[in-house]
């Protein structure tokens, strides 16, 4: 397959979210393109099942949210099993009832093999904190109905059970920790990165069983944006990740796999791959971009208010980071160059002004890698090292951060630090010091990774005794496990735990899924406590 440049995509970002109005004049409806090339528009009963992907929400507001379907009959042929130039027109509808009694916003839009037959559908004027149904059509056939919420007004002190997860390797396993999700009454999914992998997929002595007529177009590692979209496509045929998607809100963001391994740690980055990655992602995944991506530049971090309870802001350490150092950093050199970006002069701006500027019960902070001081050192005796991909690595950028959360309690504009990470497919429980450079500093928040839904593999006993030896040299880790699995946070005013639900063997569709461990913040208490 020859490569193709994405270094710049004028005429299709020009193409991009145009409007087509319909049935509810104060609904707006947003296709991901189109095409103004010609090709028949199907409307009629001559598709076969076209909603093989599901359907999905994402990025809800008081009074919006974001559908997401892909028209595919063949998900995993080329242009989804539509004939080359095919047009389809997809209408949507969004009820406050399961039965489509009444329907509050509908519309139409019309979906081209540009973006891969997606579909994105921005509704508004919708009323806050209260669940909707929604739907689609084409070609004669009716969706599944997926269901969503809005966020509370801003008033509202109304709990929220979230998801968060990370680091989900189809070959490494199946995804049964996302319907545990939706047994445990999860109302939105955080996800903060690598929601696919850009490794060849292959059958893997321990992990998911590879169907062998698995078309060979899906197999090799991910480089172009043809093959970026069939990564996707195979990742949306997985049931329980339908089902999550189906059944609540996600708030997404990515980490480097949906790229490739540390992508911004090349020395010469690969733009034509990374912006063929960031357009795959614009397309698949139900989020509202504040920025439509640029060839390899796309903005997407954002921020989300849940009423006066919690306000989520969402991440990009990714993107805008200098070039990572090789392996482990002692304290010192590149650890502590003050020049050194993980975020990026815009993104630490936005992020300074606005954390505190609503005051809310609880300041989440989701995103990609570990955020809290960790030495890795093997030995209690030996010199304190860090792992250089972690803020750890970038040492002046992650006090600034904590410096920003510090200003911010003792104003009073802030009272709860909370963190939510991944990356490293293993759950650290975590203090947040104010002062990087002082273990035993005081406390201004708590940290939680989601561990991994398979990436970790199946649970290694011996492998997880050894890395209890992390609890011994850094006195704020509270807890450090290797099984799969995610985090599930039942947020309250005046608590909010954390239940670590970890599965044993990923590689079993069967195996059940438990609590590792579960902890809780307070608040007006800094810190993270296990109960």
């Amino acid at each position: 397959m020859p490569r193709t440049s994405f270094a710049a995509l004028p005429e299709t970002d020009r193409r991009s979210f145009l409007g087509l109005a319909g049935g509810s004049a104060a609904g707006l409806a947003f296709s991901l393109a189109l095409p103004t090339a010609a090709g028949a528009t199907t409307r009629g009963g001559n598709l076969p099942f076209p909603f093989t992907q599901g359907v999905a929400s994402g990025d809800p507001l008081t009074d919006a949210v974001v559908l997401w379907t892909r028209i595919a009959p063949d998900p995993l042929a080329p242009a989804g099993g539509l004939d080359p130039g095919a047009r389809v027109e997809v209408g949507w509808q969004v009820a406050e009832d399961e039965r489509f009694r009444r329907v509050v916003r509908q519309g139409s839009v019309v979906t081209s093999e540009d973006t891969s037959h997606t579909v994105h559908v921005d509704v508004r004027g919708l009323r806050p904190g209260r669940p909707y149904w929604y739907r689609f059509r084409a070609g004669g056939h009716i969706s599944e109905v997926g269901r969503t919420t809005t966020a509370p007004s801003p008033r509202s002190m109304q709990p929220l059970k979230l998801a968060a997860a990370s680091c989900q390797n189809w070959r490494a396993g199946y995804f049964q920790v996302m319907s545990d999700a939706i047994a445990q009454g999860a109302e939105l999914m955080v996800f903060v990165g690598d929601y696919l992998y850009e490794y060849p997929v292959q059958q893997l002595p321990i992990g998911r069983a590879i169907d062998p007529t698995l078309p060979s177009e899906v197999i090799p590692t991910t480089v172009t944006l043809d093959q970026y979209r069939l990564r996707y496509s195979l990742y949306k045929t997985d049931p329980d990740l339908q089902a999550a998607h189906r059944v609540m809100p996600w708030v997404m963001s990515w980490d480097d796999h949906e790229v490739a391994n540390d992508y911004e740690s090349w020395p010469t980055p690969d733009l034509d791959r990374r912006a063929a990655a960031y357009r795959a992602y614009w397309e698949f995944t139900p989020i509202r971009w504040p920025r439509i991506p640029q060839g390899a530049d796309a903005r997407l971090f954002r921020r989300f208010q849940f009423g006066q309870l919690a306000q989520i802001d969402m991440l990009d350490t990714r993107e805008y980071r200098d070039p990572q150092v090789r392996g482990t950093v002692v304290d010192d050199g590149p650890r502590r160059d003050p020049a050194r970006q993980i975020l990026g002069a815009e993104q630490e701006a936005w992020f300074a002004e606005g954390f505190g500027a609503e005051q809310v019960r609880w300041n989440i902070v989701a995103q990609q890698i570990l955020m809290a001081r960790l030495n890795t050192a093997s030995d209690p005796e030996a010199p304190v090292v860090f792992s250089a991909g972690t803020w750890d690595g970038y040492q002046a950028g992650q006090q600034r951060m904590f410096d920003v959360v510090a200003a911010s309690q003792s104003r009073g504009t802030s009272r709860n630090f909370f963190v939510l990470s991944g990356d490293v497919h293993c759950s650290y429980v975590s203090d947040i010091g104010v002062d990087t450079l002082d273990p035993t500093s005081p406390v201004i928040g708590a940290e939680i990774t989601s561990t991994s839904v398979t990436s970790a593999q199946d649970f290694d006993p011996e492998a997880n005794e050894r890395r209890q030896v992390r609890r011994r040299v850094n006195p704020s880790l509270k807890w450090a496990d290797l099984h799969c699995g995610y985090v599930l946070c039942d947020i309250r005013s005046d608590v909010l735990r954390a239940d670590v639900r970890v599965v044993d063997k990923v590689s079993s569709h069967e195996d059940p899924v438990f609590t590792g461990a579960s902890f809780e913040a307070y608040d007006g208490v800094p810190g993270i406590v296990q109960v």
